[in-house]
């Protein structure tokens, strides 16, 4: 009898060509994950992900699932081979039997994404952030997040040249959350859906308004309207896929 099987995982994205397995280019955390996998359970094994994150782009609680007729046995002993022999930036969390229906994909809600910034010099985890060298203003920032929040289209900020949902996406929650004391910044950004490069592009966006860089009226209207903004893409080693919601 076939299973489907739900599994959690965290990654360090830095050396990996992002999540999804390649025809042209070897060294995914699909790939690897599967032929992990694949050796454990002796047969072949394909995994769908709940969010297909881009090279470079970490994940704390990334849900994938895979059906298989081959025994896994006991969580903890499954969990401890299939770690042995994945990659150190790669670590299975949890494996649980789901009802057939369940998709990783298909049946998620929300998907939840973290940017990290620090605005002083660090050493000590320095890959894991963006350094921000501006000043920003949290007043404009706010008036931004206010117009993006909902059912938009967001063909202004992403890299897709198209999309069957016409570039909508619902963003339901955009927070930053500022510790002084270790002079840290977190960007939460929770949607149904993402488009290409679209997280680094809305933060990016939020960053330039913040410092000035762009007009926020101007900024508004190209939005609404489905211009091109020329904001600058942040670089994928701060961000994280946080969650997925059910």
């Amino acid at each position: 009898m076939t299973r489907n099987y739900k599994i959690i995982l965290e990654y360090d994205g830095s050396d990996f060509l992002g999540w999804q397995r390649q025809k042209k280019h070897r060294n995914t955390v699909q790939e690897v994950l599967e032929n992990a996998l694949g050796k454990i359970l002796r047969c072949e094994i394909k995994i769908t992900g709940a969010g297909r994150t881009d090279t470079g782009v970490h994940a704390y609680n990334q849900t994938a699932n895979f059906r298989t007729a081959a025994d896994v046995g006991a969580e903890s002993r499954f969990l401890y081979s299939l770690n042995s022999i994945l990659p150190d930036t790669v670590t299975v969390k949890s494996i649980s039997e789901v009802p057939a229906e369940f998709h990783s994909r298909y049946s998620a809600k929300e998907r939840e994404y973290i940017y990290r910034m620090t605005t002083r010099e660090i050493s000590i985890g320095r890959k894991y952030f963006f350094k921000l060298n501006y000043e920003l203003d949290f007043k404009i920032i706010d008036e931004f997040i206010k117009i993006i929040t909902g059912y938009n289209s967001f063909k202004s900020l992403c890299k897709n040249h198209s999309d069957k949902h016409d570039f909508f996406c619902d963003l339901r929650e955009l927070k930053y959350v500022i510790n002084k004391k270790e002079s840290l910044i977190d960007f939460t950004i929770k949607s149904d859906r993402y488009l290409h490069s679209m997280v680094r592009a809305v933060i990016g966006c939020l960053v330039d308004l913040g410092r000035g860089k762009l007009g926020l009226e101007e900024t508004i209207g190209k939005f609404q309207k489905g211009e091109k903004i020329k904001a600058a893409y942040l670089p994928a080693n701060a961000l994280f896929l946080n969650k997925i919601y059910y």
